[in-house]
């Protein structure tokens, strides 16, 4: 049975589809099954996984929403690997599935008809605590929530929390927080620094890990997004692959416990 991970925050620019696609990058380069899915408008970690917006034609994550097609009839086989991909059309579907009835775990129950085919499932979700970063909470086993190095990381993290603690009251109880991870840091500014230093304490004050490998500024990381490929497969000496190699052992580490 798949174990079910979602890269979210309510803060945009903290890395999290390069992050998404880089813990299923490196999953799958340690010979895991995956799948990612991409829950986000903008559809960034599809245009990773395939080179691009998706065909008018592809069947995406919209048609699951619209239980138009069974999950398994939208996944897309690519040379990076396994993907639902995201549609622009989310945008403006939101509020519908916000109000429909059970229109908060339609990707909790679409899972449940692959979920023996993958060891991951990964998804990609929007800045934005709304229907479709929802749904991939009632689904998942865990959460990794990116933060950016700088000083006003935290804001909004604490409501992000309160959402999380009410989904699980709400008929996810086992849905746990992996960890805070931090990421784009670097070690040469003075604040990076300082937010890092500051980091496990604020995390331990709040009762939730924080991820002892912080990911490093690296141009290897830009390039292999921009240019849709795998970090592992092509510069997988790379700093960005040594940190997100690492982000894997700790998150395998943990869920083994």
């Amino acid at each position: 049975m798949a174990y079910k991970i979602v890269v979210a925050n309510q803060k945009g620019g903290v890395a999290k589809t390069t992050t998404a696609v880089n813990i299923a990058d490196a999953l799958m380069y340690m010979k895991y099954k995956v799948l990612l899915l991409d829950l986000d408008p903008q559809c960034n970690s599809t245009s990773v996984f395939i080179g691009g917006a998706p065909a008018e034609e592809n069947k995406t994550i919209l048609n699951v929403f619209q239980k138009k097609d069974n999950i398994s009839d939208c996944i897309k086989h690519t040379d990076f690997g396994d993907v639902v991909c995201g549609s622009r059309e989310l945008a403006n579907s939101e509020d519908t599935f916000m109000r429909a009835a059970g229109g908060l775990k339609i990707i909790k129950n679409a899972l449940k008809k692959i979920e023996d085919d993958y060891d991951f499932v990964i998804m990609d979700t929007p800045p934005n605590v709304g229907a479709f970063m929802r749904n991939a909470l009632f689904a998942a086993d865990g959460i990794i929530t990116p933060l950016q190095a700088k000083r006003f990381a935290l804001d909004g993290l604490s409501d992000f929390l309160d959402t999380v603690e009410l989904l699980k009251d709400d008929g996810n109880e086992n849905l746990e927080i992996l960890g805070i991870l931090l990421t784009m840091y670097d070690q040469r500014n003075k604040q990076d620094r300082e937010v890092y230093e500051a980091l496990p304490e604020v995390g331990a004050s709040l009762n939730i890990n924080v991820f002892k490998t912080a990911i490093r500024t690296c141009q290897d990381i830009e390039n292999a997004i921009a240019d849709s490929k795998s970090l592992f497969r092509t510069k997988s000496n790379s700093n960005g692959a040594n940190d997100y190699a690492d982000l894997v052992c700790e998150i395998l580490e943990k869920i083994k416990k």
